[in-house]
């Protein structure tokens, strides 16, 4: 099981509705009528991500990068 880490999530009010989208997993994106449900739709999308990168380490021959 990956171990457990901190994500930033910012979040943007449009209209009467709430966005969020995660700064380091930028395809975790979530929305909500509050800034709660926004913040636990996006934390549901970054589970999604993570779990889909995991299975893509397992299937893909890695390489790592200095940057």
């Amino acid at each position: 099981m990956p171990e457990k880490r901190d994500y930033n999530i910012l979040i943007k009010k449009d209209g009467k509705f709430y966005y969020g989208q995660c700064l380091e997993i930028p395809q975790a994106r979530g929305q909500g009528n509050t800034k709660t449900e926004a913040i636990e739709d996006t934390k549901k999308a970054i589970k999604l991500c993570k779990s889909y990168l995991e299975s893509k380490k397992k299937s893909s021959k890695l390489v790592t990068v200095s940057v």
